[in-house]
């Protein structure tokens, strides 16, 4: 028995315009605002470095770049945890005094931190090291080179970058802790880890925003730093005074057998009394005057005499208009710049 000729419902014209239907939704899918899921570039060893280095050239680039910073996240938040006294126990191997060992006993973080860390750091790595390795793919101009150079000279001007710098200082420690060339404690390797942070002003609206701070920062640096003169002239006169009223009373009966050769005293603050003077010098009481002055007031030191006081007074005044004069030149700078990172900001979050 023959088959029947499977005949189409449609003509050959109506097939071309379905298949043309098709290819453009194919088309939207796989590109969306002029945006495509994966970058134009000539070669695969160039299409990786722009999926982890550029997050503008292409969707999925984005996609890695929401990844990448989702394990930051997660190794900060874990370094955070990590430093709580709940997370860290005693070992089970302390004995107590006499056999107490500082190595035995010291207070440890659980295993499950350092397996988050074993997985964020070769999660870093690797991305640090195929963007080392592929720079040379890419022209001099996707790096923000102002001149072509060769392959060579291309990759250690990207290494040498500071936001890859920054990559480099959050992987380095652990390597350095796990050869044992390092002899001291760890935790102070391990809070590297959070310079990783600053991965983060990869994203266009906090590097305008740091960009912004930096501009504001240059343009009253002259005027803060003349203000900063002032200061110090200022800090020197007030500390002197201090000193005086505070810091020259020598006495030789006060508590002899705590200090028998003698000590500089003031009144205790309720004047009923003698106690040794904290502030032993001019230079000691810049501390107290740059503390007054800001309004901070920690009350660590604090002048106990009537002169002490009075110049307690004038400090007071004094850097009241000091951090007026300097929040003035910094307004006014802002208020220069705030407007155009502004609208650089609403460009890149409506664009057209």
């Amino acid at each position: 028995m023959r088959l029947a000729a499977f005949s189409s419902p449609w003509s050959p014209r109506q097939i071309q315009s379905k298949h043309e239907w098709w290819k453009g939704v194919a088309l939207n899918v796989w590109q969306s605002e002029g945006t495509s899921w994966l970058p134009e570039t000539e070669s695969w060893a160039a299409m990786i470095f722009m999926l982890l280095s550029d997050p503008s050239s292409c969707r999925a680039a984005k996609t890695v770049s929401w990844f990448v910073t989702f394990v930051i996240l997660v190794t900060t938040v874990s370094m955070l945890l990590e430093s709580l006294p709940d997370f860290n126990p005693t070992p089970a191997a302390c004995k107590p005094w006499p056999e107490i060992t500082l190595e035995s006993c010291r207070p440890r973080p659980g295993d499950a931190f350092d397996y988050i860390e074993a997985v964020c750091i070769g999660i870093f790595t690797i991305e640090y090291v195929l963007r080392i390795l592929l720079v040379h793919t890419v022209s001099y101009r996707d790096i923000g080179l102002p001149a072509k150079v060769g392959p060579v000279t291309l990759t250690l001007k990207y290494a040498m970058q500071w936001l890859n710098l920054v990559d480099f200082l959050a992987i380095a420690p652990y390597y350095v802790s796990l050869s044992g060339l390092y002899q001291g404690s760890t935790g102070a390797l391990r809070v590297l880890r959070l310079v990783r942070v600053f991965r983060l002003l990869k994203s266009p609206k906090l590097r305008d925003g740091v960009d912004m701070i930096i501009s504001i920062v240059g343009e009253s640096l002259p005027g803060i730093l003349s203000v900063f003169s002032l200061t110090s002239i200022v800090c020197i006169l007030f500390s002197s005074c201090l000193w005086i009223a505070e810091g020259t009373d020598y006495s030789v009966t006060y508590q002899p057998q705590l200090y028998p050769r003698g000590v500089y005293v003031r009144p205790t603050k309720h004047g009923y009394g003698e106690e040794p003077t904290p502030f032993t010098s001019i230079s000691h009481c810049f501390w107290w005057f740059f503390v007054t002055a800001t309004t901070v007031g920690y009350g660590d030191e604090f002048p106990t005499t009537a002169l002490g006081r009075l110049t307690a007074v004038g400090t007071f005044y004094a850097g009241i208009v000091l951090v007026a004069i300097k929040l003035t030149i910094v307004g006014r700078a802002l208020k220069q710049s705030f407007p155009q990172w502004n609208g650089q900001v609403s460009s890149v979050s409506n664009p057209r």
